[in-house]
């Protein structure tokens, strides 16, 4: 899908505050509020808008503990660790999970209540798996994350532009 920088505009402004308006957006972008929301449908028809989330402070309802299982799998093969992050998708506690290059095959991220709740959950529910021969925990002290897509868009434009 090409796009603009306009289009790219509305992206990083969105990617900073979701709940910006269509005439919040015109005022930022310089275009009228119906040609902002012609873009924003093209926008999620062609699937570059996924979704619209809120970020929800899990630590607040006393999930405060995340930790990251660096998993290895018994067999490498590739159906076999897609069914297994599908199904561990499932798990109440798990927030995201990735299949890897390197040592291990996959990380999953997952939320606590404290170190009792993420050892039962590391038990009960990972290395109980056949499929799984290794897990090694990690526990997040601290993280960051970045939200405002607007450097991130730039690069795509940079990319453009040498492509032309």
């Amino acid at each position: 899908m090409d796009i603009d920088r306009t289009d790219r505009r509305i992206l990083a402004l969105l990617s900073k505050d979701a709940r910006m308006t269509n005439k919040e957006l015109s005022h930022e972008v310089g275009l009228a509020a119906s040609s902002v929301h012609d873009r924003l449908k093209r926008l999620h028809e062609n699937g570059l808008i996924a979704g619209t989330y809120s970020e929800i402070r899990l630590e607040r309802l006393g999930l405060s503990l995340k930790a990251l299982l660096f998993i290895q799998m018994s067999e490498h093969k590739k159906s076999d660790l897609d069914r297994i992050l599908r199904e561990i998708l499932k798990i109440p506690e798990v927030r995201a999970g990735w299949m890897i290059s390197g040592r291990f095959d996959a990380v999953v991220e997952v939320l606590a209540k404290d170190t009792s709740h993420l050892h039962r959950l590391v038990v009960e529910r990972f290395s109980s798996r056949e499929e799984i021969s290794r897990i090694e925990t990690s526990i997040v002290f601290e993280s960051v994350s970045q939200h405002d897509l607007t450097a991130t868009l730039d690069l795509t434009d940079e990319q453009q532009n040498t492509a032309d």
